[in-house]
């Protein structure tokens, strides 16, 4: 998650962009009646970008959140306002969270923690998931967004939370994976929902992870892959990802990101099979609707990217 988060574009609102030319767009659109009934989706830092938490603040990027753990509780009243926050370098997230817990406590770090990522209301783009008829729903996030739009929208079957590869998984619900917990639960053990934040919290969770992301694309062979705003930046879970699409060289799996970078969807497509989609979340969503019409009109967007 803390890779990953990396990559999260902090205070940037989506708005809706006219639509460029984009092959694997394309073929996603062109193969979407073979490919609906059997969607997953796997929800990255990404996914959240631009949302805020219910203080009104944007939700963190890792560097800032670290940046805010040291300044809070490592920093002296008298450091805070002149700190060059380059000492750090490549300090990672992890790292920092572990000093700050060894320096404070777990409970007044995992509190810091769920206070900056839960949110009072979801997105559009969250909003309208359950109209996609997932089989099931994987991220690394902590915050809240996706609980919120499934909630807000109401329809079709409710979410059950994942937090470990041997939870029980009932059919009348629709399985949402979270490995690195949820603001809803921040006090709770690692495995049970806790946040996953410093480095042995990661050492704790590791096998557990891998057995988990294994679960959750048990029958990917037969599944349509959707990655929206994941970076690929965390060796843990991409390496896994690697491993499981060389086992099926005609898998459908797609990355959904905006970068106009060759070399990186080449990359995407020779390692891993994954054709990736230059659009944010909100525009994927968006043009996706006006070429498949999967949203019901109540909840439409147009073109200024407002309600219809």
């Amino acid at each position: 998650m803390t890779r990953d988060i990396l990559r999260r574009p902090s205070g940037k609102p989506q708005r809706i962009i006219h639509y460029k030319h984009d092959e694997n767009f394309e073929n996603l659109v062109f193969n979407w009646k073979r490919l609906k009934n059997n969607l997953v989706l796997f929800l990255g830092a990404g996914a959240s970008s631009a949302a805020k938490n219910r203080h009104g603040e944007y939700l963190p990027s890792a560097y800032e959140l670290r940046n805010e753990l040291w300044s809070n509780f490592i920093l002296t009243d008298k450091e805070r306002g002149h700190y060059d926050f380059s000492n750090l370098s490549l300090m990672s997230l992890e790292h920092a969270a572990t000093l700050v817990e060894i320096k404070t406590n777990r409970k007044i770090l995992e509190s810091f923690i769920a206070d900056r990522f839960e949110v009072k209301d979801s997105m559009w783009q969250h909003q309208v998931l359950p109209y996609l008829k997932p089989k099931s729903i994987f991220t690394t996030n902590y915050d809240n967004l996706i609980e919120k739009g499934f909630a807000k929208t109401n329809y079709g079957k409710a979410l059950t939370t994942v937090f470990h590869h041997k939870s029980e998984i009932n059919q009348n619900y629709l399985p949402l994976y979270k490995p690195h917990g949820s603001v809803e639960f921040p006090h709770a053990k690692v495995s049970k929902g806790g946040l996953v934040i410093t480095q042995f919290d990661y050492y704790e969770i590791m096998d557990a992870r891998r057995e988990m992301l294994e679960t959750f694309l048990s029958d990917f062979p037969n599944c349509c892959v959707i990655f929206i705003g994941y970076s690929f930046f965390d060796f843990d879970i991409s390496s896994i990802l690697y491993k499981l699409s060389g086992k099926n060289k005609a898998n459908s799996w797609y990355a959904v990101f905006p970068r106009n970078d060759a070399d990186v969807r080449n990359m995407l497509r020779d390692r891993y099979g994954i054709k990736q989609i230059n659009l944010d979340f909100k525009n994927f969503i968006y043009w996706l609707d006006h070429n498949v019409n999967f949203i019901p009109k109540s909840m439409k967007l147009n073109g200024q990217g407002r309600k219809k």
